[in-house]
């Protein structure tokens, strides 16, 4: 097909009106969807957190993810050659400017990676609760951990963590700290009960420095003064 001169410029005149609006129209799409990537990606809140106690240095990363009322909450956790993945539902009961409390039941399955026999260790059930209540907060870990299935000779227990905190000021957070470990089977009891107090540090936004001193009651025979505790560094998102 030939165009002539007065065709081509004719030509070149719509193409240059249609391009010049589109423009806005292109770029109001890419601003709505930049907005909403924006809103979806603001909408995933996620942590990072390092312990170091009696296991050693201890790394945890975990994220949220909205699911209308509730959330599926996810989490790795990694000491030495062992490495755990839980999954649980976030079920908000309250929140308020009062009060704020909620609920998160989770299972998990551990591997030992130091050798290739697959998972060692079954982590559920879980349940984390998590309350705040004006300048007061309280968490509780309740988890068991069952070895019994992947190997005989494994040893089950039910391990649990309670602490409350009264925030004197807007970066400093005190309160008593109870842990204890049952355990199960025919020789069970109570393994281990720590008593002790907890400090909380605000080092900068989203971020605390924890520290827990506690006196363990459950020694035998031993020279250890029974004293023990917990350093914990947390960044939210």
């Amino acid at each position: 097909m030939k165009i002539n001169g007065l065709g081509l410029v004719q030509l070149l005149t719509i193409v240059c009106i249609l391009s010049v609006a589109c423009v806005p129209i292109v770029f109001a799409d890419a601003h709505e969807a930049g907005e909403m990537e924006e809103m979806e990606e603001s909408s995933i809140s996620g942590w990072f957190r390092t312990d170091t106690d009696a296991l050693g240095t201890q790394i945890w990363v975990g994220a949220s993810h909205p699911m209308g009322s509730i959330s599926i909450d996810s989490d790795i956790y990694v000491v030495d050659t062992f490495g755990e993945f839980d999954i649980g539902l976030g079920i908000p009961v309250s929140d308020s400017d009062s009060l704020s409390l909620s609920l998160l039941p989770m299972v998990g399955i551990g591997f030992d990676y130091a050798t290739a026999n697959g998972p060692t260790t079954l982590i559920a059930p879980q349940l984390f609760t998590y309350l705040t209540a004006g300048s007061i907060y309280f968490e509780s870990w309740i988890q068991g951990f069952f070895n019994s299935p992947f190997d005989e000779e494994g040893a089950d227990s039910l391990y649990t963590r309670d602490f409350v905190t009264y925030s004197i000021s807007d970066t400093v957070a005190i309160g008593p700290q109870v842990e204890a470990t049952i355990d199960l089977g025919d020789d069970g009891g109570l393994g281990s009960l720590v008593f002790g107090g907890r400090l909380n540090l605000g080092y900068g936004e989203n971020n605390t420095l924890g520290l827990f001193v506690g006196l363990e009651t459950q020694l035998d025979d031993s020279e250890d003064t029974g004293l023990t505790g917990r350093m914990t560094f947390v960044r939210t998102w």
